[in-house]
């Protein structure tokens, strides 16, 4: 074994210890079972008031959860907030407050800013982030929910070579997350240049006659032409200014559906 993948193993084991709640720590969330049901601006300045510090969040759902850290006891909480209250409060693993544990000497064997670094490109997802609210304690179903997560989040291909259930559900969660991250955007997500993207929506069940010229008369060229199916009739339409590409197709001379593809050979 080289000496780097030595340094990566000694990291990734420091990794799973940080995301396994040691069972030893005394309970913090007991203690701020008081807490559960306040309203959530009330329950923060309560927090803080304890010496709990919010380190971060994030929207799952219909619900959200913060992670607060109290130095003094070094230990990590997960909140769940839903219709504007603390719905729960559990105990989670330092990772989730982007905290080391007491025993990760990870930084001795590979230098402090490296394992900092490749803990933290590792540990992207939280406790929250599970349908349960907890890390797997398997570290290698753990490993595969944390890439499924990854490729789900940052848009790459299904990849589930493991064939394990644990990087489907991660998978499903870092779409989700992905969403909620980019829920600003409006529905034609794929519009991109210095001009808002058009909305086009109204034009679904349209005549095909008025839909082309609506089309036109927003910006869009007609780009591409082709049949679909035995009485389908699409068309590719193109807009510089907003770089919108659509494909509309038409049956029995109306519209039956206008969706933005993203992309085209004659899109540009």
């Amino acid at each position: 074994m080289t000496k780097t993948m030595q340094q990566l193993v000694v990291a990734c084991v420091a990794l799973a210890t940080a995301l396994t709640p040691t069972a030893s720590i005394a309970a913090s969330a007991d203690d701020l079972r008081d807490l559960v049901g306040a309203r959530a601006a009330g329950g923060e300045s309560e927090l803080e008031s304890r010496g709990w510090v919010s380190i971060t969040g994030h929207q799952s759902g219909s619900a959200s959860y913060t992670y607060w850290w109290n130095a003094s006891r070094k230990q990590c909480v997960m909140v769940r907030t839903s219709d504007g209250r603390f719905a729960a409060i559990s105990d989670v693993a330092n990772g989730d407050c982007n905290q080391k544990s007491d025993n990760n000497n990870a930084a001795v064997a590979i230098g402090a800013v490296g394992a900092i670094a490749l803990i933290a490109a590792l540990a992207s997802h939280k406790s929250g982030h599970h349908d349960d609210g907890k890390h797997y304690s398997d570290r290698e179903q753990e490993a595969d929910y944390e890439r499924g997560y990854n490729d789900g989040i940052y848009n790459q291909p299904y990849h589930n070579y493991s064939r394990r259930d644990a990087y489907s559900a991660g998978y499903e969660s870092g779409v989700r997350q992905r969403g909620h991250n980019t829920a600003y955007r409006d529905d034609h997500r794929w519009g991109g240049g210095y001009a808002p993207s058009v909305d086009v929506s109204d034009l679904n069940g349209a005549r095909a006659s008025g839909a082309e010229n609506s089309l036109e008369s927003r910006g869009f060229v007609r780009v591409d032409g082709f049949q679909s199916g035995g009485d389908g009739k699409g068309t590719i339409w193109w807009n510089g200014r907003t770089r919108q590409c659509l494909q509309a197709i038409t049956v029995d001379g109306r519209v039956d559906s206008l969706s933005d593809i993203g992309s085209h050979r004659r899109c540009r």
